[in-house]
């Protein structure tokens, strides 16, 4: 009988005994596999015996941030689970890390990846700055910080790690009575002159 294992990075026979092959122990020392995604893909694999969905998931990254762990999956691993099931897999995940765990999907597209992250505040913008050594900082823009689930530093350390970017967060002004179109709020902030002047650099706006 062939059984189906969730998609990890290293293989699933060495992640259970603890004893890893060469090409795992070649990803561990070069820091694309962590203490911590070990400890992950651990608990994971074991709930597979319960939670039978994960057999078809795909594990990507888990990133520790002082308010919760943040367990990354392959785009489109959670939308076909219930909520229901979501919740009561958060549970178990944290009961056996000892942390609160957040499930995110990986996305290539940075402001679907966030979305999740800040709710139940509202992405209304998205900057790319590019620095003059060539970097790139993403920049977003949210209607409001009340409820956020996750602190901005925590936020920006699961960017940092799982797209290897830094990520500025701001908050529309709480005296405007309504928030301004996406496009014409961010373009205003980008082309004025004192900005320009203070970053020395260009920015490319993408509107959500």
């Amino acid at each position: 009988m062939v059984v189906c294992r969730m998609e990890i990075p290293v293989c699933a026979f060495d992640l259970k005994t603890g004893i890893f092959c060469e090409r795992c122990e070649e990803k561990i020392r070069r820091g694309e596999v962590s203490e911590l995604d070990i400890r992950v893909m651990r608990s994971l694999l074991e709930l597979e015996k319960t939670f039978h969905q994960l057999q078809s998931m795909c594990y990507v990254k888990s990133v520790d941030t002082k308010d919760a762990i943040a367990v990354v999956l392959r785009n489109g691993n959670l939308g076909a689970v219930s909520q229901q099931s979501l919740a009561l897999l958060r549970r178990k995940l944290s009961d056996s890390l000892g942390k609160n765990v957040r499930l995110v999907e990986d996305s290539s597209d940075i402001g679907r990846f966030l979305e999740p992250l800040v709710a139940p505040a509202r992405i209304v913008a998205i900057n790319k700055i590019w620095l003059p050594d060539n970097s790139m900082e993403i920049r977003i823009i949210l209607d409001e910080d009340r409820g956020l689930k996750l602190s901005v530093e925590s936020i920006q350390e699961i960017v940092r790690v799982t797209k290897n970017v830094n990520l500025k967060v701001d908050f529309a002004r709480r005296s405007r009575k309504r928030v301004l179109p996406v496009k014409e709020k961010v373009v205003k902030e980008v082309e004025a002159p004192e900005d320009r002047d203070k970053r020395g650099s260009k920015n490319h706006v993408v509107s959500l």
